[in-house]
């Protein structure tokens, strides 16, 4: 694992202390999972003041465009795919049902966040197969082991996670959307991708190597090198939350670099969220600008596609 992804996985396992889902010696042990010594991983437990739980609001529900597992208008499978070095990865695949095989839809590739593919990315995918997209959600994981699914708690993903290149986090997903290009239902020509949090950082890089993606919406992702800015050719709407302020203060170096490069984007802070705020199995989740994130990349794929406006 490179120290740019090292830092972010870590400093995501600080914000959990930091909010009080998690507590200091599960810090510290997490910290140490991915690679930080003690004496560095209690230094930075002591740079933050924990919530104490009983402060912490918790937000109920469910997404209003989650899909459940088994819902009639959706097919899934799983399927795996080459990478670009040869190593299988495992992914989960969603279309609409009945989806007639002519080339005709779009594809989108979604990216999980630093806990494996699990059952929300997964309910991500076959939201996006009810907007008749196909939808495949690769889990990195399984390039160096087991799936997700298979492992048996969240220290062994992050163990996972310790082996994994940040480089070819974003191969691994340029190898996806070769798997879409090739799928009988897709429209080559139009392929998205989307990801969460540590899943944001992963499509940032994507729009650096995949001169064939035509939209991107990173969450809350770290930059990519902004030297490789240039490179994009995807219109990329970029998800930050407002109480985010680790990563949003990535933003006033990215966006310069963003306009140098002629890049189409959209950058767009949404108010009184935190980092996190679209997952609705998290307790960051926000009832109110969640939904309306995921209208937002709707339209913005559509737009960027030439698709008909969601229906939604």
């Amino acid at each position: 694992m490179d120290q740019a992804t090292q830092r972010y996985l870590v400093e995501e396992q600080l914000e959990q202390y930091r909010d009080g889902w998690i507590n200091r010696r599960e810090f510290i042990r997490r910290a140490g999972l991915l690679g930080v010594a003690v004496g560095i991983a209690t230094a930075m437990a002591g740079t933050v003041t924990p919530l104490r739980r009983s402060d912490v609001a918790f937000a109920q529900g469910t997404s209003p465009y989650s899909v459940p597992e088994g819902d009639p208008s959706v097919s899934t499978d799983r399927v795996s795919y080459q990478s670009t070095d040869g190593v299988m990865v495992e992914a989960y695949l969603a279309w609409p049902a009945g989806l007639p095989m002519q080339q005709s839809a779009p594809g989108v590739a979604v990216c999980h966040e630093n806990m494996g593919l699990n059952p929300h990315t997964e309910d991500v995918a076959r939201r996006f197969a009810k907007q008749g997209y196909v939808a495949i959600a690769p889990d990195l994981v399984s390039r160096v082991g087991p799936p997700t699914r298979e492992l048996p708690d969240q220290s062994a993903v992050m163990a996972a996670y310790q082996q994994l290149s940040a480089d070819q986090n974003a191969y691994d997903f340029l190898a996806a959307l070769d798997f879409l290009k090739a799928h009988p239902a897709v429209d080559g020509t139009k392929l998205a991708a989307t990801g969460y949090c540590f899943g944001g950082g992963v499509i940032w890089r994507l729009t650096t190597i995949a001169p064939e993606l035509r939209a991107a919406a990173p969450f809350y992702g770290s930059n990519p090198p902004l030297e490789d800015v240039p490179n994009m050719r995807a219109a990329v709407f970029g998800v930050y939350g407002g109480l985010d302020e680790r990563l949003n203060a990535g933003i006033p170096e990215l966006e310069p670099a963003l306009q140098a490069a002629g890049v189409t984007y959209r950058i767009k802070i949404y108010p009184n969220s935190e980092h996190g705020f679209h997952s609705d199995f998290r307790p960051a989740y926000n009832p109110v600008t969640a939904p309306e994130a995921w209208v937002d990349t709707l339209n913005w794929f559509a737009q960027n596609m030439g698709l008909p406006a969601p229906a939604v």
